[in-house]
């Protein structure tokens, strides 16, 4: 949903000066952006809470002491500004005293401490409107602009809703938001990004560099926990963490507990009701339910999220599902922690109707999932086949790592419907997906389950969900994961081995996952993530749903000028020439993790 589906001229007001507000004139050597001028839409006729930005790059290396923004009358706050890196990382916040902001007109609020920026990089500037009402102009950035030391890009106006604590990334019809840094060029030192709260990078890392690309729109990544304090608390706002969860995993011990560790797993959905809190603070594990017994207060930080239930779109019809987890959902609000659900497959499938999918979807939870196991449910083998999803699946490719894919990308589609953005989980099947899904039919192999994982990840899956029973077939269990620490010769041994390679795998390269992602394809015949990171941009690979097996030819964007790509974890290097360079894919459920330096 576009940001302005109508704009309406509701406050016609003329900017007011103010010794603390209304700065219209830049401080003696500072820049802000294009002239102070007056919107020409003062208040837009939207009340949500909306994070409304504007990117730039400065000429010189330099300093932000502030940041501004035009508002009208209706724009009522409390108002936050935030400097942010054009990977979405915080640089820094700073919040206005009410009493301080005039009634309308330009406002300015200055942060704590100014902040160096590198001359050529891009940054964004912005601020929180936590009631909407903002002023914008459409088209007002068709053009790029150049104003002092500071450029603004054709579409620099971005957007994102929430209550904050999210880089804005969305854009609609090139609009100008009116919000600029005040910028006092020169620095006596070369001028670095400042670092977050969470990731401190030595004297000798180079800045992160952002790569001249459109983004794939996104919930904000580890930064999107900071509006949950218990999440927030328990570090799920530090861009090292992924959330890998066990679904029905008991721990009894530290024993157990540092086992799961060793496989990935760092978080827990239902558990024996006698486990205490202590398992889960000393461990720095985390719990996502209800209230398991007495050990479990207010003050536990690792108890996260609130779990409000599995599968209701499934056992119930859609008007009582909804209500119930209204109800659910409603309880939930005030205890500072995120709510979680799964639905079925039936959420991202034509036959529902479209508007309680979408609400099962959007309307109760701060994480959501839905569960498929491609790989082993009789689905993909039924005669006739029959294609019934928002985002078709071909009986060819069904049984492959490709789907799972599809399945992140149809549920981030659902998720996009009310224009605001939530995290995406996926579930992944440890071995089975149980007699509920029909007659067994197949184990998952360790390649498959890695690559069901890795092609969720490059389609934008925020966490992942592993079912870890298996309730049919030759090998059974109802605590996989343990069976494996406890069982010698367990059959299941090798598929848990397999999650715990690409569960470390994911948490070594948290930091760039929790990068937004660049729009950019590749190539035919392929499925890839792009990010950037630390000077170096990061390139998830896969083939697509439509092709086979094979060799592959990948073009570089035009900005990177590298003779050779990294092989990640595999112990070598491909040559690049003329910005091209060919990998091959051994099977459906290969992948290719490639580092570029920039």
């Amino acid at each position: 949903m576009a940001i302005m589906t109508a704009l309406s001229l509701t406050t016609s007001l003329t900017p007011m000066m103010s010794a603390t507000a209304d700065t219209l004139v830049p401080t003696p050597g500072a820049s802000t952006g294009p002239a102070p001028t007056t919107p020409s839409t003062v208040t837009v006729d939207d009340d949500r809470s909306v994070e409304l930005g504007s990117l730039f790059s400065p000429t010189d290396d330099g300093v932000v002491s502030a940041i501004r923004f035009y508002k009208g009358a209706a724009n009522v706050g409390p108002h936050t500004v935030t400097l942010w890196s054009a990977d979405g990382r915080e640089l820094a916040s700073g919040a206005a005293n009410p009493t301080d902001e005039s009634n309308s007109g330009w406002q300015t609020i200055t942060l704590p401490t100014p902040v160096k920026i590198a001359k050529g990089s891009t940054y964004i500037a912005s601020y929180l409107a936590p009631r909407g009402r903002y002023s914008a102009d459409l088209n007002g950035r068709d053009d790029a602009v150049t104003v002092g030391a500071l450029t603004y890009p054709v579409g620099s106006g971005v957007y994102a809703y929430g209550n904050g604590g999210n880089a804005p990334s969305q854009r609609y019809q090139n609009a100008n938001y009116f919000v600029e840094p005040v910028f006092t060029p020169g620095n006596p030192s070369p001028a670095t990004p400042a670092p977050t709260t969470t990731v401190t990078p030595t004297p000798s890392t180079p800045a992160p560099s952002a790569l001249n690309l459109p983004r794939i729109p996104w919930e904000g990544g580890s930064a999107y926990w900071k509006q949950f304090s218990k999440a927030n608390a328990a570090g799920w706002s530090d861009p090292s963490f992924f959330p890998i969860v066990a679904w029905y995993n008991g721990i009894s011990s530290n024993r157990e507990a540092a086992y799961d560790k060793s496989v990935g797993i760092n978080t827990y959905i239902g558990m024996d009701p006698s486990t205490p809190y202590s398992l889960f603070r000393d461990n720095g594990v985390y719990w996502i339910g209800g209230k398991l017994n007495s050990s479990f207060t207010d003050a536990s930080t690792n108890w996260v999220g609130n779990f409000l239930d599995d599968e209701v779109d499934g056992r119930f019809t859609p008007a009582e599902g909804r209500q119930y987890l209204q109800n659910l959902s409603d309880q939930a609000v005030g205890t500072g922690r995120f709510r979680y659900a799964n639905f079925t497959q039936m959420v991202m499938s034509a036959d529902m109707n479209q508007q309680d999918a979408r609400a099962y979807v959007n309307n109760y939870t701060d994480a959501v999932s839905l569960d498929m196991y491609w790989y082993t449910i009789p689905f993909c083998s039924n005669v006739p086949f029959r294609q019934n999803y928002i985002l078709p699946i071909t009986q060819e490719n069904c049984r492959t790592a490709s789907s799972y894919g599809t399945t992140m990308k149809a549920l981030r589609q659902q998720d996009a419907t009310d224009g605001k953005l939530q995290a995406p989980w996926q579930f992944v099947e440890l071995l089975n997906g149980g007699p509920g899904e029909g007659p067994f039919t197949a184990n998952v192999s360790a390649d498959q389950l890695k690559g069901a994982v890795m092609a969720s990840v490059i389609n934008e899956a925020r966490g992942i969900v592993y079912f870890n029973q298996s309730l049919s077939g030759p090998c059974q269990g109802g605590s996989l994961i343990r069976q494996a620490q406890t069982t010698s010769g367990f059959c299941g041994a090798d598929q848990v081995r397999a999650a715990s390679e690409v569960n470390n795998q994911i948490k070594s390269l948290a930091p760039v996952l929790n990068t937004q992602s660049y729009q950019y394809s590749f190539g035919s015949g392929l499925d890839t993530m792009l990010k950037s990171y630390n000077g170096d941009a990061y390139v998830f690979a896969m083939i697509d749903g439509k092709s086979s097996p094979g060799s592959r030819t990948f073009r570089l964007p035009s900005e990177f000028s590298a003779s050779s790509v990294e092989v990640v974890g595999e112990n070598r290097s491909i040559p690049v020439s003329g910005g091209v360079f060919t990998d091959g894919f051994a099977n459906e459920s290969s992948y290719h993790i490639y580092r570029v330096k920039l």
